[in-house]
């Protein structure tokens, strides 16, 4: 690498060459920052201030200030004393063996860029060459200094925006010296050889570790994708087993509560038969003791019929046995009124048995109720809620569905 030099040069035509002259930098990195021109005749009164450049115009030696470009007409004593580019510079530092805070020695390459804001202050306070030494020696420093703070990990970083620091450091020193620096930056940073390769073979190591630790990672990924599908597949299972438990349990409750209205609705029709055959059994017992009332009051009357004709008819016959026949007669009526005595009070146990046989009819009733009732409390499993169940356990607790609808 070759290090820039700041310089000022020679030169005798102003207005051909300034321009040419800042435009070219040579092959040993020197870099013109002022132009030195040929002092004028003695007997010329004109004189030529080229543009694109500042000229510094003294009069017998003395300054008086920036020439105007253009044509003038000035006497021999007034010249152009030094000519200084208004062009940004470019300044290329290479800085060699810096040693870094592991003591690493590294190479480091600088470019800075620079622009001369104030002519006078450059040339009359600083000059060309005591700019050279001082930027060469501040930059060296700088970058010495900036390196010594990193590590040879971290050298590589100083590419970035860490030079801004060094930026406003030179900015800050070269600021009464009228030179203002617009850019710096770190071009390049080179390790010992050795020590590249050293490193070339750790980051293929750590890349090596590192594709490994990814292909672990994603296999570790992929089986928490497989045990993530794995629960939620075991979740919608358990979804789908509990919505189908709760079917079933609103089945089982449908089909319960369909039991028990047609439990109810079998003990109801149950019972009205059972009223009705009590009824149906009343009715027929009041009509056979109805027809055996006629009959034997028809076997009474015919009897008494048949008594008071043979009567008549044994008068009739004989005076004689009439006496006989009163006595026959008298004992037979006596015999007659006992038999419809027998007779009756035949009727009135009959009348009795009848009702005797509708207490039978009602106490078999009530037993086959406590029969159904008893096979409900023993087999019967269901919920008993509601006002259905109330009576149904009010019926089981007195032994009558009858008597707990009559006590509601």
């Amino acid at each position: 690498q070759i290090h820039s030099r700041c310089v000022q040069i020679h030169i005798s035509d102003v207005c051909r060459e300034a321009v040419s002259v800042f435009s070219t930098k040579s092959s040993k990195g020197d870099v013109p920052l002022v132009l030195i021109p040929t002092p004028r005749p003695a007997l010329s009164i004109m004189m030529q201030v080229p543009s694109g450049v500042t000229c510094l115009l003294q009069k017998f030696g003395m300054d008086v200030g920036e020439a105007e470009p253009g044509l003038h007409l000035k006497p021999s004593y007034f010249r152009i004393a030094y000519v200084v580019t208004q062009q940004s510079c470019t300044y290329d530092a290479p800085i060699m063996v810096c040693p870094t805070s592991d003591d690493v020695r590294v190479n480091v390459d600088v470019v800075l860029v620079f622009r001369i804001s104030d002519a006078r202050k450059f040339v009359y306070r600083l000059g060309a060459p005591n700019f050279d030494e001082f930027l060469s020696g501040t930059v060296d420093e700088a970058i010495r200094m900036l390196v010594r703070k990193q590590t040879h990990a971290t050298v590589y970083e100083l590419r970035s925006a860490k030079a801004d620091d060094m930026l406003q450091m030179l900015n800050d020193k070269f600021m009464e010296s009228g030179v203002s620096f617009e850019d710096c930056k770190i071009v390049s940073v080179w390790l010992p050889v050795t020590l590249t390769g050293y490193l070339e073979t750790t980051t293929m190591m750590y890349q090596a570790m590192s594709k490994i630790q990814r292909q672990q990672d994603f296999e570790i990924l992929q089986i928490n994708q497989e045990s993530e599908m794995h629960i939620e597949e075991i979740m919608r299972r358990r979804e789908q087993v509990l919505i189908s438990e709760g079917g079933r349990k609103k089945r089982a409750e449908l089909e319960f509560e369909q039991r028990s209205v047609k439990a109810e609705e079998e003990g109801r029709v149950g019972m009205i038969e059972a009223e009705g055959k009590v009824q149906v059994m009343h009715l027929i017992t009041s009509s056979q003791l109805n027809r055996k009332k006629t009959e034997l009051e028809t076997k009474r009357l015919l009897e008494i019929s048949q008594a008071e004709a043979d009567s008549t008819s044994v008068r009739c016959k004989a005076e004689l046995e009439a006496e006989k026949m009163v006595i026959e007669a008298g004992w037979r009526e006596e015999q007659m009124v006992c038999d419809a005595e027998a007779t009756k009070h035949e009727a009135v146990a009959e009348r009795e048995a009848s009702v005797c046989l509708v207490e039978k009819r009602r106490h078999e009733l009530a037993m086959r109720e406590r029969q159904i009732l008893a096979q409900f409390a023993a087999k019967g499993q269901f919920n008993m809620v509601g006002e259905s169940g109330d009576q149904l356990i009010q019926a089981m607790m007195s032994g009558s569905i009858s008597q707990s609808l009559d006590r509601e």
